[in-house]
């Protein structure tokens, strides 16, 4: 009996020397670890595993949802500790995007705009394509291997190419136009759009100020201009006044009776030397005076102005008559487009403004004669 109980305890200290715990570490922590036949071992605490072995090898195999599966071995030959790491088989994504109301399409499908989730699995790649008003079509081919992470993270900045432009002029009704066409009239402020891939030229006009010509540029990088200052006085609207009751117009004037066609020609004559150099037709015997034309030279455009004078046939009252006509005209030097010459006849056209040194010729004409 006694020589039994001895063997018993040697065994038992044979099974006790050969016997081995070996604490194993899973990620992620939600792996699920199967023993042979497909026991599932219940963790220590969420991914630490407690393993006791002896003499025979015992395999196990690791598994979670998106990784794949790893399979080990726990024997007397093991670490105390062991770290099994397993490796995804499928990330997810995370896409966003500036602006983010970019349409973001994924292998050629719609996904909607930012922020976009979808997975992609091992040894796949997705091709992504980025639209948005403004900008640049972007496209970008994302892999599996891209980042380690299970969790990808793509925050893509796209490229502008237009912008908005805002003008602010400190005038009264400018008029404003874009590559020639009228974007806004009577106002001083207005909002076009410039491109990355061509200029756009800006003009604004404006009563009273000299027409304003610039070429802006999507490089610019400016999305507002105050261009008050960068406006020019006319410096021949501020030498005229208004003049459209006046100027081109014939007006009839009628003698005092009693005054001879000798002493009306010499009191016209006289006055109008005053301000006209020169008479183009000097006609006594018809009553028929004309100047030549007075021309001055403003920065960009030439005016020029002249009276004329012509006795109306007697229809037999005895009462001596002229008509009187003041020509008040313009041509701008960017019309005729020859660099420092002087304009054409048919370059001139009528102003609807009389410079003011010719402002009171009519009326003082009529208050020498009537």
């Amino acid at each position: 009996m006694k020589k039994i109980l001895l063997f018993v305890v040697a065994v038992f200290s044979s099974i006790t020397l050969f016997a081995k715990t070996v604490q194993i570490t899973v990620s992620p922590s939600n792996a699920v670890v199967l023993q042979q036949k497909g026991k599932v071992l219940e963790p220590v605490s969420p991914g630490i595993y407690s393993i006791t072995c002896s003499i025979v090898d015992l395999a196990f195999t690791a598994q979670a949802d998106g990784y794949d599966s790893e399979s080990f071995v726990v024997n007397l030959k093991s670490p105390k500790t062991m770290e099994i790491k397993l490796k995804p088989n499928r990330k997810d994504v995370s896409l966003t995007t500036h602006p983010n109301t970019a349409d973001i399409y994924v292998d050629g499908r719609l996904m909607g705009q930012s922020p976009v989730n979808f997975t992609i699995n091992k040894g796949e790649s997705k091709n992504i394509i980025l639209s948005a008003d403004g900008y640049d079509r972007y496209t970008k081919t994302i892999n599996f291997y891209d980042q380690a992470d299970i969790h990808m993270s793509y925050n893509i900045e796209m490229v502008q190419n237009r912008r908005d432009v805002n003008v602010l002029v400190d005038v009264p009704a400018a008029e404003f136009y874009v590559d020639g066409l009228l974007i806004g009239k009577g106002k001083n402020t207005v909002t076009f759009q410039v491109y990355k891939d061509r200029p756009v030229q800006l003009i604004i006009r404006a009563e009273g100020y000299l027409e304003y010509v610039r070429v802006m540029n999507f490089s610019e990088n400016v999305s507002s201009y105050n261009l008050t200052q960068d406006l020019v006085i006319d410096a021949a609207y501020a030498a005229s006044e208004p003049g459209a009751d006046i100027a081109n117009k014939r007006f009839e004037v009628m003698v005092r009776k009693g005054r001879s066609k000798d002493d009306v020609t010499q009191r016209t004559k006289y006055y109008i030397s005053e301000l006209f150099e020169t008479l183009e037709i000097n006609d006594n015997v018809s009553g028929w005076y004309r100047t030549a034309w007075n021309v001055e030279t403003f920065e960009d455009k030439f005016v020029r102005t002249r009276i004329e004078i012509k006795e109306i046939p007697d229809n037999g009252d005895g009462q001596l008559k002229y008509k009187m006509l003041l020509q008040s005209q313009v041509s701008y030097k960017k019309d005729h487009n020859r660099s420092g010459a002087s304009p054409k006849d048919e370059d001139y056209h009528n102003w609807d403004r009389v410079l003011k040194k010719y402002v009171k010729l009519l009326s003082d004409i009529r208050n020498l004669l009537e």
